[in-house]
């Protein structure tokens, strides 16, 4: 008897100290890690793809929170960058394009490290987080810092980065950006010869100096491939095959597509080994390019994962709030198109991984967020109060629970077009300046996520369409 009850006494202890040890929370202020990479689609292994080497990005994956239906709100660098860090919608006068800025555009707004620094954080960058190096300088503690420096703040130098000798002509002409070279490089270096390798070394000794800041902190870190040219170390193409490399299973515009949803993709064009018409980019060039995003994406999950190796080794690791995003989304060959710049899926969807001290591990919520909603959330999660200006909503229930629902649609734009986004649809307006439709089309993603056939015509649709129609009217009027 005797021995029952002790064997009982021991199993009610154990369970209620296993409970106390599952339900235990940090409630401490939290640092934030907000990492911003460009150009980056969800073509990762954490996000269901299986060709490209991102070891780093997938363990950090398992450890936090991926959002399989992010969408940035417009694709292009600088405006992305603006809206996110402001959590303001674009609009036809707001944050339209790669030179948007923050000081111009929403001059009076507190932008997300801002808000963090007057609410008691230490706030640094290192890298590409606002667009331009001079915008928005309020929001930092010190001034941040790119590996370019010392020069002007007023832009990164030289940030195609070419490192081969073939190459070095670029560093000459068009100073003091530097020339366009070939659209892709793959010097026999080590990775700290590459700016990114340089923002890494930089990243890792400002983490050791805010390990020992008595307040908490609020660090950016931004890296700039897999942006074109796709210049990365040799050793990171060697992990990729070429010939084994899948092209775009659709290589052509969707069937009945309006011919405003097609543009020539003059990014990619201003190259050297690019040719400079309008016809499609060919196989074995295709698949070189697609080759160089890939050796650029996992040159790029190398220096993440050296950061998080050195968040680990300061003890700073399980009490942090890591972000790690991309701008935007990208096309490689889809729809006859490459880069940004378009109101497709392929554009708009972009990779965002959220891990919290005390966000479920692991899981992959499928509610559709905004990348407005970024700001509200991070404060939420951070007990900072919300200023009133934001858009967006927070989405720090989803860190816990994967069922829950955020926002019925998503909105993004490019140019004349205004895209609205559900579970089920995506439908894009093309407007004239009076604001009337020129053109539309509607991708069902229940049966066509790679928008291969625009539905917009089809008599079954004319509800969800007049639905779709009347919210993305009602969005265009309340973000102004």
């Amino acid at each position: 008897m005797l021995l029952g009850v002790r064997f009982l006494f021991i199993l009610i202890l154990s369970l209620v100290l296993f409970a106390c040890n599952k339900i235990e929370k940090y409630n401490g202020p939290s640092n934030v890690v907000f990492i911003m990479v460009d150009d980056l689609r969800p073509e990762l292994n954490c996000f269901g793809k299986t060709q490209i080497v991102s070891p780093n990005i997938d363990a950090l994956a398992s450890d936090g929170v991926v959002f399989s239906n992010a969408y940035c709100n417009v694709p292009v660098c600088g405006a992305s960058r603006a809206s996110i860090l402001t959590g303001l919608y674009p609009t036809k006068r707001r944050f339209t394009n790669y030179g948007s800025r923050v000081v111009k555009d929403a001059a009076n707004i507190t932008t997300l490290p801002e808000h963090f620094k007057n609410n008691g954080y230490v706030t640094s960058a290192v890298g590409k987080i606002f667009h331009h190096p001079d915008d928005a300088l309020q929001s930092w503690s010190k001034i941040p810092y790119r590996p370019d420096y010392p020069n002007s703040i007023k832009q990164q130098e030289l940030w195609r980065d070419y490192q081969s000798s073939e190459n070095s002509w670029t560093k000459e002409k068009d100073l003091p950006l530097g020339a366009s070279g070939p659209a892709w490089e793959a010097a026999n270096v080590p990775d700290s010869i590459y700016y990114d390798g340089k923002t890494t070394k930089l990243a890792l000794e400002a983490l050791d100096k805010l390990s020992k800041s008595e307040q908490p902190f609020f660090f950016g870190v931004g890296f700039i491939r897999p942006h074109l040219p796709f210049n990365a170390p040799k050793k990171y193409w060697d992990l990729y095959k070429e010939d084994a490399i899948a092209l775009a299973k659709n290589p052509h515009m969707p069937l009945n597509s309006p011919r405003l949803a097609w543009f020539n993709y003059r990014e990619l064009r201003g190259y050297t080994n690019i040719n400079k018409d309008t016809l499609p980019i060919k196989d074995e060039q295709a698949r070189k390019l697609r080759h160089g995003y890939y050796a650029s994406v996992s040159f790029i999950d190398a220096q993440i994962g050296k950061i998080i190796k050195r968040l680990k080794r300061l003890n700073l690791y399980e009490n942090t709030t890591i972000v790690l995003l991309g701008d935007h989304g990208w096309s490689l060959g889809e729809h006859s198109l490459w880069c940004k710049h378009s109101c497709f899926n392929n554009a708009l969807r972009t990779p965002l991984i959220v891990k919290t001290p005390n966000s479920q591990k692991g899981i992959k919520p499928k509610s559709l967020i905004s990348f407005v909603d970024i700001y509200p959330t991070l404060c939420e999660l951070n007990s900072v109060e919300k200023p009133s200006h934001l858009d967006g909503k927070s989405f720090v229930k989803t860190l816990t629970d994967p069922n829950v629902e955020i926002n019925d649609y998503v909105f993004s734009r490019w140019g004349s077009g205004e895209t609205i986004k559900s579970h089920k649809f995506s439908y894009t307006q093309y407007l004239d300046r009076e604001g009337n439709m020129k053109s539309h089309m509607l991708y069902d993603h229940e049966l066509d996520p790679e928008e291969n056939i625009n539905i917009v015509d089809r008599s079954e649709h004319k509800k969800e369409l007049e639905k779709l129609d009347k919210a993305l009217k009602k969005h265009l009027i309340d973000r102004e």
